[in-house]
């Protein structure tokens, strides 16, 4: 969906003279198209948040749990599941904010897929089974799924602190990735990055907002920049039944 940002290669088309700074007519025409398509993805993103809400909740009601007073994991798993399904479909209540960017509707993908994760480890927990933890996400794009870690050859972490990587390796590993973006890494490309839109007070010395990854946003714009859409944060379901998500700015 956002491979490379494609629409930014239109937007250079637009006609600007090197020798010279963009005249207002041409900074109106890039801000226009780069917002005109950013909202284009938006809706496609809510489209997807809003299937896997809705799958959620009907997952829900399939395998509602009803726990004693002495299964407390399976307790305290079940209720960050309900939490994590409810601050999804907040999440997407606010879609039509404003203020929503690409990563709040990412975010309520990761809650309402976490959701269901959490509720099945309810269900395994309470027929006396381990659950496995949570799976790990793309830092780049969480919307990508399950991060592949890389094995090295032999056994045990020692090994694979002695492994020598090339610079590409190290990258790579430098944050968990799925297969697509590690292979693009490896081959020297830029990894699927999930974008958002820096707000204008944001970006100083820039005209009006830009398009950047959202891991690049500072933290008081967005609640998510730091945590993957809030894949790698317990507290995230917390965080958005309080309202503590919310960072109002002009874009």
């Amino acid at each position: 969906m956002f491979r490379r940002w494609w629409f930014l290669k239109v937007a250079a088309a637009v006609p600007v003279n090197p020798a010279a700074p963009p005249t207002r007519r041409e900074e109106r025409a890039r801000r226009a198209l780069l917002l005109g398509e950013w909202e284009a993805l938006r809706e496609r993103l809510r489209e997807t948040a809003a299937e896997r809400v809705t799958a959620a909740g009907a997952v829900f009601r399939a395998a509602e749990l009803e726990l004693g007073g002495e299964e407390s994991a399976a307790r305290l798993a079940y209720q960050w599941a309900l939490e994590a399904y409810e601050a999804a479909g907040r999440l997407l209540d606010q879609a039509g904010d404003a203020d929503t960017d690409l990563p709040d509707l990412a975010a309520a993908i990761v809650l309402a897929e976490q959701a269901v994760e959490r509720l099945g480890a309810a269900h395994l927990l309470h027929a006396g089974k381990r659950p496995a933890p949570l799976q790990v996400r793309c830092y780049w794009n969480p919307l990508h799924g399950p991060a592949e870690i890389p094995l090295a050859p032999g056994r045990g972490s020692k090994v694979r602190r002695r492994r020598h990587l090339s610079p590409r390796e190290a990258a790579a590993e430098r944050r968990p990735a799925c297969r697509s973006c590690r292979a693009a890494i490896l081959a020297g490309q830029t990894p699927d990055v999930l974008p958002a839109l820096l707000p204008a007070k944001a970006a100083p010395g820039r005209r009006g907002p830009v398009l950047v990854p959202y891991f690049a946003v500072p933290r008081q714009w967005s609640p998510w920049s730091t945590t993957a859409c809030g894949a790698y944060d317990r507290g995230a379901p917390a965080l958005v039944l309080r309202g503590g998500h919310r960072r109002p700015g002009p874009r």
